[in-house]
């Protein structure tokens, strides 16, 4: 498919001064926006990738003061770093930003001021080179999200599909056209906090856009951007809750997997176990999958249950050996508490501690 050409002689000079004439009245104000330390922007960019700021907000705050320096980051437990990002979801961000953290210190503890030199570090891709070079540098570097497409595309009125590298690249110049050199720091937020705020993906707010007067969009924003929609592949999957007094059998997920050093229920295995009541569902999404997850109550087949395990790893020694399986160990309610769960586990965890608390076998419920 042939890429249309894009639209000339746009307005940008009177564009890029109507907003940032907006963004100085309308920015929220942002914990993030309260510094210029590299660190504590490159950690709110990373966490802002496919996280709402609402979400974002208390994780950044605490993160900041569990590891407040690049230093602190790089010698952190990779088990106290995924603990402290649990609930944001997509945990290679963590592994990544503190791969980063140790290369940063590798270089003396400071990032390097240009845009080559961002790029050569670990998760820092174009987004987050041209995100922290502007932001904490002020590099001459435009940034290009889902909300700035956004934006670009109905300003446009693009018809080309976003979803295209082609289009991608051709907005990516557009953006640099648009791009403040003077001030690509404020430039570039007040584009990404026009997109958050105003150019929403459904219902935007144009009466009140600053850049109305040059959209060519305006009157059908919704038509844009055009983005090719992928259908989530629909998946099922039983996990197993088998409980040892007031302790939940839990395993660990190993390398490779989804999820990986995170522990979890396991997956019900007809070999080891037999099945009780199911005792809720839940539904979830995960890259691609939409995900339907149910759990049973279980237990393990004889034959199992008398099998002695002469290691469990790092937790091997906390309960007896008859209690351990090759790849897990029984927890009580603390110490899944201290230890990363998924979001999905983690709501059968709650719920699992308030069946508990009622002293009654409620019913199957669909946990959201």
């Amino acid at each position: 498919m042939k890429m249309k050409s894009l639209p000339t002689k746009m307005p940008w000079r009177s564009l890029r001064g109507k907003l940032a004439k907006w963004y100085g009245s309308a920015k929220r104000d942002l914990p993030w926006r309260r510094t210029t330390d590299p660190y504590a922007i490159t950690v709110s960019e990373i966490m802002l990738q496919q996280t709402q700021v609402v979400t974002v907000v208390p994780y950044y705050e605490r993160w900041l003061k569990l590891f407040p320096t690049w230093e602190a980051l790089a010698c952190a437990k990779e088990h106290d770093v995924i603990k402290a990002w649990e609930g944001l979801g997509y945990y290679r961000r963590a592994r990544n930003l503190q791969a980063l953290a140790k290369a940063v210190m590798r270089e003396g503890g400071r990032m390097p001021r240009s845009e080559e030199g961002l790029r050569g570090l670990p998760g820092i891709g174009p987004y987050t080179a041209a995100a922290v070079g502007s932001i904490a540098f002020g590099l001459p570097l435009a940034v290009l999200d889902g909300n700035v497409m956004r934006v670009l595309a109905r300003v446009l009125a693009l018809r080309d599909d976003i979803s295209r590298p082609q289009t991608r690249a051709k907005l990516q110049e557009v953006a640099n056209d648009f791009l403040d050199k003077h001030d690509p720091s404020t430039h570039n937020q007040a584009v990404m906090e026009l997109g958050a705020t105003v150019c929403l993906p459904r219902k935007p707010l144009c009466l009140i856009c600053p850049l109305k007067e040059g959209c060519r969009g305006r009157d059908r924003a919704e038509e844009f951007p055009v983005k090719s929609r992928v259908a989530q592949m629909k998946h099922a999957e039983i996990v197993a809750i088998i409980k040892k007094g007031k302790r939940f059998y839990c395993e660990q997920v190993p390398e490779g997997k989804p999820w990986h050093g995170l522990w979890r229920f396991p997956d019900f295995d007809s070999a080891r176990m037999e099945r009780g009541e199911v005792i809720a569902r839940i539904k979830y999404g995960i890259t691609k999958y939409s995900v339907t997850m149910q759990a049973v109550s279980a237990k393990w087949k004889v034959a199992v249950a008398s099998q002695k395990v002469a290691s469990a790893g790092p937790c091997a020694g906390a309960v007896g050996a008859g209690d351990l399986q090759a790849t897990g160990r029984y927890l009580t309610a603390d110490e899944m508490h201290a230890l990363a769960f998924p979001a999905p586990h983690r709501k059968l965890i709650q719920f699992m501690q308030r069946r508990s608390m009622t002293g009654a076998l409620l019913p199957s419920v669909f946990l959201t």
